[in-house]
């Protein structure tokens, strides 16, 4: 007996198609009007290749290369269209996970392009190792030179050439728009959206967000569903700005999230204390970032800066002096997100690992142009050493590897440490600002008490914060400590929160920094400190 399969028999009798079998990874047709970055220049090049391909005489493999949302599916549809072909696309992620079925699939769908003369688009995601469960590359490498049809494949940026099915492809780089293509995409977007496009707004989104325009769509549709929950399905409302915010820095952030943790803006400039020349470097930082655009783009000095065209800068000073605050004030001042690198997911005693989870956070952050703030830096940025071994060549190269990157990063990257003395000194020549974090002196240690009270707390007639002030010589971190202790005895107390109170907040923040209780320190308050170590305080 003769067994027909399936799309040969459907063929023969003119049954429709594709096979039902293939529905689960087929991508839909995308609209005609959809965005290509593709250059036009590039897009009728790659027309005249598929021209000359006609007749299935000369295979011909295209790559495209780019991030997802860089219209590369839009892009082959309409290039197909536009010398007569049509296009069966397929997206492999979307596949069983099963290695058998995967690749039975895979078999019918370039059965259905060979019968059906159409050019095969594969969205590859991140193309699975031979080794994996999904489609193996080796089996899509097999069906693609047996193919006699143009084939398609799109990968992301990195995905090494080593795992690239087929040989011999014409590689196509969907490059990541420039500020004023990424400015014509968000007024599109929000003109789409029934929403003015206000040159302020479009711009700032351009500059924050280094998104794909089908990214910005994403993100502009985000935002309207987002209105809709508040104000109903039927609002017709323009987008309100925050929301517009909101939705690209969660588009834009989506990957720094296996690498860093976010951390909540939740300070503004008024609740930052410190030295007026310090405060003005931090001003000027925010300054960089705002005017980034009219420096870079429209006075052309990005064509003098082939690197360094990011902000690099260090905050160095002793604990509790208010370098993660300060970050934090210049994220919410900035409309950015603030990213804390956790070195956990980061460093890895395995050879090269550090650098390519390094490499990972770069790239994510570069499209969000999140701040990155490494904490403890001189754990990561520490000194290069005299080569005597295998691993200080190793630790060599990760110092040097860092540097490179930090060079080429476009975003803001703030080092903090508290040991200055232990950091490379190859950093201080790509680093924009080196702002020392002095600890606080006696007017800024009692304008620090006055603040770190939020307003509802309840504080006792007898609370004297000038005294706290001047005569303890601790960090705004230490005060903190000791005002949030205070409260919680308050708190147990049952009453307001009173010297006693405070007192022995300091008190606990002294033992935990190893000073001694000086009477001399305390007075005219020792007595509460006696009172507390002679149990005068148990019930």
């Amino acid at each position: 007996e003769l067994h027909l399969a399936r799309p040969v028999a459907n063929f023969l009798v003119g049954a429709p198609h594709p096979d039902p079998r293939l529905t689960p990874i087929l991508l839909g047709d995308p609209p005609e009007e959809a965005f290509s970055a593709l250059p036009a220049w590039k897009r009728n090049r790659m027309a005249r290749l598929l021209e000359e391909a006609q007749g299935w005489t000369r295979p011909l493999r295209l790559l495209f290369r780019g991030r997802p949302g860089a219209g590369r599916h839009a892009t082959a549809a309409a290039v197909t269209r536009q010398v007569g072909l049509h296009l069966l696309a397929a997206d492999l992620e979307a596949g069983p996970s099963q290695r058998e079925a995967s690749e039975e699939l895979l078999e019918l769908l370039f059965l259905e392009a060979r019968l059906h003369r159409r050019v095969v688009y594969l969205n590859g995601g991140s193309l699975p190792s031979s080794s994996g469960d999904s489609v193996t590359s080796g089996k899509l490498r097999s069906l693609m030179e047996r193919h006699p049809g143009c084939v398609i494949l799109a990968l992301p940026d990195d995905v090494g050439a080593r795992r690239t099915p087929g040989g011999g492809c014409v590689t196509i780089s969907f490059p990541a728009p420039r500020y004023r293509r990424r400015r014509a995409a968000w007024r599109r977007a929000l003109r789409a959206r029934a929403t003015p496009p206000e040159p302020e707004l479009t711009d700032l989104l351009a500059d924050r967000f280094h998104l794909m325009p089908q990214e910005v769509a994403w993100a502009s549709d985000e935002a309207r569903a987002a209105q809709s929950l508040t104000r109903g399905p039927e609002t017709r409302e323009p987008l309100e700005q925050a929301r517009l915010l909101a939705a690209a820095r969660a588009r834009a952030g989506e990957g720094l999230a296996a690498h860093a943790r976010r951390v909540e803006a939740a300070f503004a400039w008024d609740d930052l204390v410190l030295p007026r020349d310090q405060k003005r470097q931090l001003r000027e930082m925010g300054g960089r970032v705002a005017g980034r655009r009219q420096v870079l783009e429209d006075w052309g000095f990005r064509k003098k800066l082939s690197l360094g065209t990011g902000l690099n800068a260090l905050f160095a000073g002793p604990s509790g002096t208010g370098k993660t605050m300060a970050a934090q004030v210049l994220a919410r001042e900035l409309s950015l997100d603030l990213y804390r690198i956790d070195l956990s997911q980061v460093v890895s005693k395995y050879i090269g690992e550090t650098e390519k989870n390094l490499a990972g956070v770069f790239d994510a952050a570069e499209r969000s142009q999140a701040i990155l703030f490494f904490d403890e830096a001189d754990a990561l940025f520490g000194k290069r050493s005299e080569v005597k071994d295998s691993h200080d060549r190793y630790a060599n190269i990760e110092i040097s590897y860092l540097l490179q990157r930090m060079e080429e990063y476009e975003g803001v990257a703030v080092l903090a440490t508290n040991l200055r003395q232990n950091m490379d000194e190859a950093f201080a020549r790509r680093l924009a600002f080196h702002i020392h974090f002095p600890p606080p002196g006696e007017e800024d240690r009692i304008r620090i008490w006055r603040r770190v009270f939020p307003s509802e707390v309840p504080l006792g007639p007898d609370v004297d914060l000038e005294f706290m002030g001047r005569r303890f010589r601790i960090t705004g971190g230490n005060i903190r400590n000791a005002a949030l202790a205070a409260s919680f005895l308050a708190s147990t107390d049952g009453t307001a929160v009173g010297m006693r109170h405070l007192i022995q907040g300091v008190r606990r923040e002294f033992q935990k920094l190893g000073k001694v209780c000086v009477q001399a320190d305390f007075e005219p308050y020792y007595h509460l400190v006696s009172d507390a170590v002679d149990g005068g305080d148990e019930r």
